[in-house]
């Protein structure tokens, strides 16, 4: 019996380093981005170009606020409180996304398997591309057209 014991222990302890290192490894839970992109919107950001986790620890949001001025936002993860702050004065562009259509689009990748959020980007050509982990913990590419934002790509790395 205490032979099993020893063999088990392996097993419980790299489960806990494992828990560990996908609670840091550089993704969001759905909970978590929407509380930082709440966070944002508190900010002013009303349109969004691009949202990504940058050096682990922060979370990085690009866009406009609805007079047009063009903001980047630097975030730490663990509470939202911002470090960073770059404005510019400009126009806010036809194909970027608002809070209402970006919440759609998380929506429809997690619908296309994505669990936890790392970066998505949207450009000018109307693609939105969102990447993140699956269920495996496998990193996972969602393409999404900017227009009505369908699934037309999914990609596991």
């Amino acid at each position: 019996m205490k032979t099993m014991h020893m063999l088990m222990m392996p097993m419980v302890l790299s489960g806990g380093l494992s828990t560990a290192v996908m609670a840091d490894d550089g993704s969001l839970s759905p909970g978590e981005l929407k509380s930082l992109l709440a966070t944002a919107g508190d900010h002013g950001v009303t349109h969004y170009d691009d949202v990504a986790i940058d050096d682990g620890n922060r979370l990085e949001v690009e866009g406009w606020r609805d007079d047009g001025w063009q903001l980047d936002l630097d975030m730490l993860i663990r509470d939202g409180s911002l470090v960073h702050e770059k404005r510019r004065q400009d126009t806010t562009p036809d194909w970027s996304l608002n809070g209402e259509e970006l919440r759609q689009a998380l929506d429809n990748a997690r619908d296309a398997g994505m669990q936890r959020f790392a970066e998505l980007d949207v450009d000018e050509q109307g693609h939105v591309d969102i990447e993140g982990y699956d269920a495996q913990n496998e990193e996972i590419d969602i393409r999404l057209e900017r227009n009505g934002l369908t699934v037309t790509g999914v990609e596991h790395d």
